[in-house]
């Protein structure tokens, strides 16, 4: 048998094994520089309405909001389900009641820009100084959300120098409030007096700060190096702000130029992106669509997403987050027919879109009002759970059959979408709806499997 001498192609190897190292380094460059566990959502709030009482608040509607839609399980079966077995509705009803208990806000954030409104100069001064004190009062009390940041206002041209004054007087304020903090527990916990001068790092693990409207790189460079200085200057720890960046205009995905300018956006985060957001209101006025068509699921809207995704796709780790559902479920406030049908409509119609989005692959999504909450966390459970059984015997047998290509239940698996199964593992669990332990005794061992492929 003819043997070939590889070593006849070795510059051509050598340009191959350069360009791979080249596409390596660019993935590693867009990829976030610190892990996080994405929520399934982020929960929007003026700044001028953000106190000490927001999250218990919060937790309290939402929690009312899905006593009063589903106080049982057949009920929630009813309104959302409609053909779930006895046992699937329990088991959603049972989860999720535990989770508004729990943890029914993961994600919030302060926001500066459309849920803020147009307000004078020192009005914005004293609320951007609010909320950094107030942050850091609810840093450790209970309902308070995972994840915490603020949206601040784009840096086009017309607000730019607001937004920046805005940034910096709830960083220095935010950074002054976490050294007193920090000196009152170091005092408390050592039995003698600290100076408030001492440790400035915050409680809070990282901040998130959300960019709305980016059209240029430049302005995600712009924030990205201020952050750089506020970290070093207040001794936060490099790596505490963390970037999301909202994708809402045109300029996004095409330039007058014929590129694509997302990717840049990501690239100029420096690793600081954790995810983004797609705007849908902004996006498809910007494209002329009147408001009745603006809605989550119009096709302009799955053209952004996929878009989006593909540039994600480009960045292992970074998260993907869906647009608003401007149709609130309101608690009707007569008792009529006709105002709980709206009512069970409303709860219908954001489940529906929530569940579309999750098989879209975006797993988060923004929230308007607390009553959106239960609704989120139902559809996420519903998502999950319905394919739990047949994603553990898939990967089980792929399993088995020593990760070779193979059948089950009339479904081929190879490693790609095997890989696939992985990431719905990976994410049952990150989410909180699996734990480990669920996922080992249907005999899956996600660290087994990712080291078989």
């Amino acid at each position: 048998m003819t043997v070939v001498d590889l070593n006849q192609f070795s510059a051509q190897i050598a340009r191959l094994e350069k360009s791979n190292g080249v596409l390596s380094a660019q993935s590693h460059r867009l990829s976030p520089r610190h892990a996080h566990q994405h929520p399934v959502h982020v929960l929007y709030g003026g700044a001028h309405l953000f106190s000490e009482a927001t999250f218990a608040k919060i937790a309290r509607m939402s929690q009312e909001a899905f006593q009063f839609a589903a106080p049982d399980a057949g009920t929630l079966n009813k309104l959302v389900g409609g053909d779930w077995s006895t046992e699937f509705s329990s088991a959603i009803f049972s989860r999720v009641s535990k989770k508004m208990i729990r943890e029914p806000l993961e994600d919030y954030r302060v926001d500066f820009e459309d849920g803020y409104g147009v307000r004078t100069d020192d009005e914005e001064d004293r609320h951007a100084k609010a909320a950094a004190v107030t942050m850091v009062k609810l840093a450790e009390a209970e309902h308070t959300p995972r994840v915490m940041g603020i949206r601040i206002k784009p840096l086009s041209t017309a607000g730019m120098r607001r937004s920046l004054r805005t940034l910096s007087l709830f960083v220095t304020q935010f950074a002054e409030e976490s050294a007193v903090a920090s000196a009152v527990e170091s005092a408390a916990n050592s039995g003698r007096q600290t100076s408030a001068s001492g440790s400035k790092r915050s409680r809070l693990k990282f901040m998130m700060v959300t960019l709305p409207k980016v059209t240029s790189p430049e302005q995600v460079t712009t924030l990205v190096d201020i952050l750089d200085a506020f970290e070093k200057n207040f001794h936060l720890g490099a790596g505490f702000f963390r970037v999301e960046i909202l994708i809402e205009s045109p300029e996004a995905f095409l330039s007058v130029d014929g590129t694509i300018p997302l990717p840049s956006f990501v690239a100029a985060a420096r690793g600081r992106c954790q995810s983004l957001h797609f705007g849908i209101y902004d996006f498809t006025s910007s494209l002329g669509i009147g408001s009745a068509g603006q809605e989550i699921d119009h096709l302009s809207c799955d053209f952004a997403r996929m878009w989006i995704q593909i540039v994600a796709g480009l960045a292992p780790g970074l998260g993907l987050s869906d647009g608003i559902i401007n149709r609130l479920p309101m608690s009707p406030k007569e008792n009529s027919s006709a105002a709980l049908a709206d009512y069970h409509d409303a709860w219908r119609y954001n489940y529906k879109q929530m569940m579309r989005s999750l098989t879209l692959g975006y797993y988060q999504g923004w929230d308007l009002h607390p009553s959106q909450l239960p609704i989120r966390h139902i559809a996420n459970h519903v998502f999950i759970l319905q394919e739990f059984d047949s994603a553990a015997a898939r990967l089980k047998v792929f399993v088995e059959r020593a990760s070779q290509a193979s059948l089950s239940g009339g479904l081929f698996d190879d490693r790609a979408s095997v890989l696939g199964l992985l990431n719905f593992f990976e994410r049952a669990t990150a989410s909180g709806v699996l734990s480990r332990s669920e996922v080992e005794a249907r005999g899956v061992d996600i660290e087994a499997v990712k080291n078989s492929i």
